[in-house]
């Protein structure tokens, strides 16, 4: 199987793309998959450089996952980097097909609950909420980065 890079974002990179970064790093790992990638970004550079939320790390150290993420701007040249750019919700989406330049940039981008088994939709954002929004993105996390992991272990190249 050929390497497959993975693009996670959300809007400021501090909360669901860095999550689903580390979530799905850490499946790969324990699944002894290799010839995947992954990364995350953000839509918007409010906090570049910043370590993700505390709120978020916490949610993820209580379910056992290590979030070490920095946050960082998704950049034009990711379109190309990337294979697969999974944005969290709509608002994200549009951000990121207005970068696209070209048809085949643009078929890289899909929404990440395309892969959820339970169905499609926005992961919300938590920011403003309290820990039962951050609970609410890890269960939506953590079953989507399985759905996407088995797809991905079928042999099919997600696209």
């Amino acid at each position: 199987m050929d390497t497959i890079r993975i693009m996670f974002i959300c809007t400021g990179n501090i909360c669901r793309s860095p999550l689903a970064h580390a979530v799905f790093e850490h499946k790969v790992r324990k699944a002894e998959v290799h010839g995947i990638e992954a990364e995350s970004s953000g839509t918007d550079a409010w906090h570049v450089g910043e370590q993700a939320d505390p709120r978020m790390r916490r949610t993820a150290a209580d379910h056992g996952v290590k979030l070490n993420h920095k946050a960082r701007k998704l950049h034009r040249n990711d379109l190309a980097d990337y294979d697969l750019l999974l944005a969290m919700d709509r608002d994200n989406l549009r951000n990121v097909l207005s970068l696209c330049r070209s048809e085949s940039e643009r078929e890289k981008v899909r929404m990440f609950r395309d892969f959820d088994p339970e169905g499609t939709g926005d992961v919300p954002d938590p920011w403003y909420g309290g820990p039962e929004g951050f609970e609410l993105v890890w269960s939506l996390v953590e079953r989507t980065c399985t759905g996407l992991l088995e797809e991905i272990q079928r042999g099919r190249k997600p696209a």
